[in-house]
């Protein structure tokens, strides 16, 4: 994302967009890329950098390959 996005947009409205972009590709079956990109996002301001407890369960959830879990994780972030 493009940093003065980053800075300008209202917390909430991050959020959503970084949760969206994950969706979108969840949806294209890409769960790595929908992973690797909501942990980057999100981390790009630190006023959404995820907890380490959400890390480590996104981690877990990645290694088996569980788009549906990956999608409940990120629905409940907020």
């Amino acid at each position: 994302m493009e940093h003065s996005l980053i800075a300008d947009m209202p917390r909430d409205k991050y959020v959503e967009n970084c949760k969206q972009r994950a969706f979108d590709y969840l949806e294209q079956g890409d769960l790595n890329k929908a992973a690797a990109l909501f942990v980057r996002d999100m981390n790009a301001r630190p006023d959404c950098e995820l907890p380490d407890h959400c890390v480590a369960l996104g981690t877990t959830l990645l290694m088996g390959n569980d788009a549906i879990g990956w999608r409940a994780l990120v629905e409940g972030l907020r």
